[in-house]
């Protein structure tokens, strides 16, 4: 395992159908090397002073701190809600094939 500048997006969707759209293009665009789509979450929040409850998918998304920003402008460009959760975690250690993998995937 070595020190890596990989990260990690989290970015909830309405539905599947924009999460599948989302994942496509930032595979795409070689800004994310690999998404999984969990589908069928949960979520409460607070929207406009309400406490809201919405069935959505969430995404992680696999990049590294080169393409991050151009990743986020991709997703909340591309995305359907007013203010998408786009979340970057840093990926402190990781396998090293995987990393290599990670990067060679990314433009």
């Amino acid at each position: 395992m070595k020190t890596s500048d990989a990260v990690i997006v989290l970015c909830t969707t309405p539905d599947k159908a924009s999460a599948t759209t989302l994942a496509e293009c930032a595979i795409r665009s070689q800004l994310a090397a690999c998404v999984n789509i969990l589908p069928g979450m949960t979520s409460y929040y607070l929207w406009q002073d309400k406490l809201e409850c919405a069935e959505e998918c969430q995404l992680i998304l696999k990049s590294n701190t080169e393409h991050q920003h151009a990743l986020l402008s991709l997703l909340k460009q591309a995305h359907p809600y007013d203010v998408p959760e786009l979340l970057v975690i840093p990926v402190q250690h990781g396998e090293n094939e995987y990393l290599s993998w990670l990067h060679a995937s990314l433009a």
